[in-house]
């Protein structure tokens, strides 16, 4: 074997050391590199996560209300949390109740009590945030799994469900999903493509004006449209008195009629009285229950305080329950002429005022 011989073979096995002595810590960097990635991953994957979620929504005068949760359904693992953040003007709660206890006063709560801030919910002692308005958060920890109601003590029809999985289940969706469906349900609401629910209702007071068996103008306190998916109920109010302002001869009659399916009004003269509910149960002077069950109040003078109580549709029956009548409509006489605002002791925060003027 002569030199160049040893020395190419010498050569080949200096450049495989080289070689092997260069790809080692290559794949040894490789490794570290999957290692920083695909370690944290687990690791997060065991922390318990924390979910966004948003209560109601609104138009920018205030007067389109979406009564959601939005998304109204979500699915984690059980030790994570939901973060709700109201987005609305309009009062809601988010509540959670057990098996046995019935559905509250949204002025009472549940037997333990509100909550604020934070709870945490297993399924065996209700939980509620009081009333709560544009800005506010809550948040609820899930500790057990199972399947979960969630409802706004306020609107009966806004409701959600909460899936809750055990730890080694996949979920279905991430956060950047329900953030997108959110906004979809959102804008879907509140643009009211399909209902035309403000013209449909001026058109009926046109012609309840002409026909209308005791010749009363007519005023709609409000409209809504109840839609749902699979999680629960949503609802569109519409809190506005449509064609606010009315104009009438002396002697003459008003009508407001509430359209909406969910939210109550009121319609209110003067001073806002300290109980906002119906007035049937202590009629004052002023006002009588025509032969229909409707109220009937009399106004002579601006100084005149006059408070319809409650105008609401009954809510839905269920097997079992049975509702009476509810008071959907209120008139008022105007024997004097003037100038005569009123508001929704309710809503007039979101705007929903309007005005008689009463000519001789």
């Amino acid at each position: 074997m002569n030199k160049s011989t040893l020395h190419e073979m010498f050569g080949c096995e200096t450049k495989m050391q080289i070689s092997r002595s260069i790809r080692f810590p290559a794949l040894l960097r490789w490794a570290l590199v999957l290692a920083v990635l695909v370690v944290p991953k687990a690791v997060r994957a065991l922390e318990p996560a924390t979910w966004y979620a948003t209560v109601g929504a609104q138009s920018g005068d205030k007067g389109h209300q979406a009564l959601a949760f939005l998304p109204n359904e979500i699915w984690i693992h059980a030790g994570d949390s939901i973060t709700w953040r109201f987005d609305a003007d309009d009062v809601h709660t988010v509540t959670f109740l057990n098996d046995s206890d019935e559905r509250p006063d949204f002025l009472v709560g549940p037997p333990n009590g509100f909550s604020t801030g934070s709870a945490s919910f297993d399924g065996s002692t209700s939980i509620s945030t009081p009333i709560l308005v544009n800005g506010a958060t809550f948040k609820v920890t899930f500790p057990k799994t199972g399947n979960f109601k969630l409802v706004c003590l306020v609107h009966e029809r806004m409701t959600g469900a909460i899936h809750v999985l055990e730890s080694t289940q996949p979920l279905p969706h991430d956060q950047d999903f329900y953030d997108r469906q959110a906004a979809d349900q959102r804008r879907d609401l509140l643009s009211d493509r399909d209902g035309h629910l403000e013209e449909a209702c001026r058109q009926h007071g046109d012609q309840g004006e002409h026909h209308h068996s005791i010749d009363a103008h007519l005023v709609t306190v409000g409209v809504g449209e109840i839609s749902a998916t699979a999680g629960g109920s949503q609802t569109l109010s519409v809190v506005r008195f449509i064609d606010d302002t009315i104009v009438i001869h002396a002697g003459q009659t008003v009508e407001w009629n509430n359209h909406d399916p969910v939210t109550a009004h009121t319609v209110t003269f003067g001073t806002e009285p300290a109980n906002l509910g119906p007035p049937s149960s202590n009629v004052p002077g002023n006002i009588t229950v025509d032969a229909d069950g409707t109220l009937h109040a009399t106004i002579s003078s601006n100084a005149d305080s006059v408070h319809s109580g409650l105008i609401v549709a009954p809510p839905q029956e269920l097997i079992g329950q049975n509702f009476p009548l509810g008071v959907t409509r209120f008139r008022v006489t105007f024997t004097r002429a003037g100038t005569f605002p009123y508001i929704c002791a309710l809503h007039d925060n979101l705007g929903m005022k309007g005005t008689v003027f009463v000519f001789p």
